[in-house]
């Protein structure tokens, strides 16, 4: 269900990221031009953090039609495995972005509220300059999950990858120039307007600007 409005307008923001959380969703890579002989090494790594994970929350993990039973063989049997399409597997940065309100039950009780931000992603630069020249499932990967969960979405139309954005929970996000401001992103919109979209989406009030992220990010 698509929500009117910003989350912001219906009382939502994006939490801390240290907050405590229900689940934690993980894409299952396989692009042989991408990740290193077929993703064998990228696979046993991913399977080793999602079993780390599940510990301590349940864990969802995405795969392919063609690499389902492989994640299966190699995940414990607590993770849940759904059969998803994707360009590749970073669902930090194609996946929605949850945010949270408290809200009244109908017994009268404070119960939270979740719903989804869907962004536009363009592989990190679009034709020109992203990762891969078709993007088209990723941008399906947002919409999917929260259908998966029955949560609302709330459809943006702003290039942003999750990954390029952390917030506090008390009102401050922290981006930077070389990816929010990046032409190849969003070349239509100043970085005043983009301000205007992170506080009307995430519920901030304030935005800090690093000029670039860590080497190697």
């Amino acid at each position: 269900m698509d929500l009117e409005g910003s989350p912001a307008l219906n009382g939502f923001h994006m939490p801390a990221e240290w907050e405590r959380h229900s689940q934690c969703w993980i894409g299952w890579p396989e692009r042989p031009d991408n990740w290193r002989d077929n993703a064998v090494h990228a696979q046993h790594v991913f399977a080793k953090v999602a079993t780390a994970i599940s510990k301590f929350e349940p864990v969802t993990v995405c795969a392919s039609v063609s690499q389902w039973a492989n994640a299966r063989r190699q995940l414990p049997q607590s993770i849940r495995i759904i059969e998803m399409s994707m360009n590749d597997s970073w669902f930090r940065d194609t996946g929605p972005t949850f945010v949270v309100k408290k809200d009244k039950s109908s017994s009268g009780d404070l119960e939270q509220k979740v719903a989804g931000i869907d962004w536009r992603f363009n592989s990190w630069g679009g034709i020109d300059d992203g990762c891969y020249k078709d993007w088209s499932l990723d941008l399906l990967v947002a919409k999917k999950i929260l259908g998966i969960e029955r949560l609302p979405r709330f459809p943006q139309s702003m290039v942003l990858e999750g990954g390029s954005i952390h917030v506090d929970g008390e009102g401050t996000c922290l981006t930077t120039e070389e990816c929010l401001l990046n032409k190849n992103r969003n070349p239509q919109l100043t970085k005043e307007q983009i301000e205007d979209e992170l506080k009307a989406y995430l519920g901030v009030k304030k935005i800090i600007w690093l000029p670039r992220g860590l080497f190697g990010t």
